[in-house]
C-alpha cells in the first residue's frame, strides 16, 4: 500500500508526525471514553444518519481538546495556503472520528455544489490520523480503512481506479475538498482520525 510520498506528485499535502505519538495516544484515550454519536452525512436540506453511506461514530470530545487541535491546524494553515496556492480564512469544527470493525465510508467528495453552504464553501479537506494502519494485530493499530483516493489519474468520473493510502500515527494528510474519496470497511481493531475542513 502506497504510503504518503506517493500521494505528493498528485498534489496532496503530507506531514508526518503533526502530532506526535504521545498526543496521539492521549486523544485516541479520549476518544475512547466521550460520549458519541453516529457519523451524519451532509445532505442539501439537513444532516442525516445514512450507514448505508457512511457508518462510523463521532466523538464528543472536551471543548478543551477541540480548541487545541483547531488551534494547531490553524498554525499549519499558511503552509496549507501555500501548497495549494489559494487563500483560506479558517477551520469548521473537527469531527473526532471512530471506526469500528466494519465501518467505512462510500466514495465522496468533501465539496459539493448542490450541497448545504457550509459544504459549499470547504476548499481544503484535512484528516490526522491517530494511529496506524498494520497487516498484523501490532498493539494500537487497526486493519482495512483505508483512506483511499479516486480521480488521480485524470479520470473524468473520479472513480475509476482507487489509490489507497497508508495510515500512519500522527500523519496529516490534505487535500482539495473536491476530491473523491473513501474509507474502506475497517477489518481488525479501532481506527481513530481527526477530519477537518479549510475554508
Amino acid at each position: 500500500m502506497p504510503s504518503a510520498e506517493f500521494f505528493t506528485p498528485f498534489g496532496l499535502l503530507t506531514k508526518r508526525e503533526f502530532f506526535d505519538a504521545e498526543l496521539c495516544e492521549k486523544l485516541r484515550r479520549e476518544m475512547v471514553t466521550a460520549p458519541g454519536h453516529a457519523s451524519l452525512v451532509a445532505e442539501s436540506t439537513a444532516d442525516a444518519v445514512d450507514e448505508d453511506y457512511r457508518r462510523t461514530v463521532t466523538a464528543r470530545v472536551s471543548d478543551e481538546t477541540r480548541s487545541m487541535v483547531t488551534s494547531r491546524l490553524d498554525e499549519f494553515r499558511p503552509a496549507v495556503e501555500r501548497h495549494f496556492d489559494v487563500r483560506l480564512n479558517g477551520c469548521q469544527k473537527s469531527q473526532f472520528l471512530r471506526y469500528g470493525e466494519g465501518d467505512y465510508f462510500r466514495p465522496h467528495a468533501d465539496h459539493e455544489s448542490e450541497a448545504a453552504d457550509y459544504v459549499r464553501e470547504r476548499k481544503v479537506s484535512a484528516v490526522v490520523f491517530l494511529n496506524g494502519e498494520s497487516d498484523d494485530a501490532k498493539p494500537g493499530s487497526y486493519g482495512g480503512g483505508a483512506l483511499t483516493f479516486f480521480g488521480l489519474m485524470g479520470d473524468p468520473r473520479g472513480d475509476a481506479v482507487g489509490f489507497p493510502l497508508l495510515g500512519e500515527e500522527g500523519l496529516l494528510v490534505a487535500f482539495r475538498s473536491d476530491l473523491v474519496h473513501s474509507v474502506s470497511p475497517v477489518t481488525r481493531g479501532e481506527r481513530f482520525t481527526i477530519v477537518n475542513w479549510f475554508f
